[in-house]
């Protein structure tokens, strides 16, 4: 990525909002798609579980964290450098659910709509551009904030270099209100997991990484880990003082070491992708809403396509909503089959499958 040609002076801290596309995407999915009712869809039958719970939680956030410039970071479903150092990477997940699919292709048409940058990279994850953004951004004197599900962002968090991340969880996604994504700098990381951000690459390292299938070193659980980085601060540091631990601990981190430093290899962000994106690609500049309005009513959502010039407001950065609640607050009131007669319902007025 060739270094921003915008720079930001001392008395400016404009805030950059960095989301993880996949992650937000597919909580959104299991938020919606897999509750009690069934999934989201519009009446002619369109899936709207992932295009709902994403530009749901995105207003809401934008509502509270009022960013200056937004990028959106997708995974490619091409192998990664990850695939090639280890064929067994990410290995057993289960197959993408067939409804995710178009729903998925709806959001990122969605996304174009509203003029924000969705990046991919191939080779590389989601994770890695994130990384490299939130380098290059606190570099240039920006509050960096990552929009995430994922708990492997907790290392990109540094207090120094402005960067947090802005954890939500399925859970989250649900509730109605204001911004329910909780911000996790390093205190509130040691609070979650027990171990600061620059711990949780060695953290992955010893204990692993089921959602990933990142082994990490066999028989060492996630309380082992835990008490080994308190005492050794790193990885680094319980191999160097590893004659000073005994019994089977001891037993399994040298039987284990090989496969501890793979693992951490491969839990480690890349924090330099080659990106043909600058910074200034980010900013906020507003979008074409006579292009965006077919798309709201395809997906049947009223309620945005109402408040249309009030987001307009939120994303152009000019004029500020009357209230930075003002445009979400409807959007978690959830109703069931509205009059057929309604060409357009609202945005949770979406008819369940079966």
């Amino acid at each position: 990525m060739r270094s921003p040609s915008v720079s930001v002076s001392e008395n400016q801290t404009p805030t950059i909002i960095l989301v993880d596309g996949h992650s937000l995407a597919f909580r959104s999915y299991f938020a919606f798609a897999k509750s009690r009712d069934g999934g989201l869809r519009t009446s002619t039958g369109i899936p709207t579980s992932v295009c709902f719970g994403f530009l749901k939680s995105l207003l809401e956030v934008m509502a509270a964290q009022e960013p200056e410039y937004m990028a959106i970071a997708f995974d490619l479903a091409t192998p990664t450098f990850r695939h090639e150092a280890d064929d067994t990477y990410k290995a057993g997940r289960p197959e993408t659910p067939a409804d995710f699919i178009p729903d998925l292709k709806n959001l990122q048409e969605l996304l174009g709509y509203f003029n924000l940058p969705a990046i991919t990279a191939p080779g590389y994850e989601a994770d890695d551009i994130l990384g490299t953004l939130a380098k290059k951004a606190s570099e240039a004197g920006y509050r960096v904030k990552i929009l995430s599900g994922d708990r492997d962002l907790f290392q990109l968090v540094d207090t120094e270099k402005q960067i947090s991340v802005l954890y939500l969880s399925t859970d989250e996604l649900r509730r109605s209100g204001k911004g329910k994504s909780q911000e996790f700098g390093p205190e509130a990381v040691k609070e979650k997991l027990g171990i600061l951000p620059e711990q949780v690459i060695d953290y992955k390292a010893l204990c692993g990484d089921k959602s990933d299938n990142i082994p990490g070193v066999k028989g060492i659980g996630d309380k082992t880990a835990i008490q080994l980085l308190d005492a050794y601060k790193s990885l680094d540091g319980i191999y160097a003082a590893i004659d000073e631990l005994k019994g089977a601990t001891k037993k399994k981190l040298e039987e284990g070491k090989e496969a501890a430093y793979h693992s951490q290899r491969m839990a480690t962000i890349v924090l330099d992708v080659p990106l043909e994106v600058n910074l200034e690609d980010c900013q906020l500049k507003g979008f074409d809403e006579a292009a965006l309005i077919p798309m709201l009513e395809k997906l049947e959502f009223k309620n945005v396509l109402n408040k249309v010039k009030e987001i307009q407001k939120r994303f152009g950065g000019v004029e500020k909503a009357s209230s930075a609640a003002d445009f979400v607050t409807d959007l978690t009131d959830v109703r069931r089959e509205g009059s057929a007669a309604d060409s357009v319902t609202d945005l949770t007025d979406v008819r369940r499958e079966g």
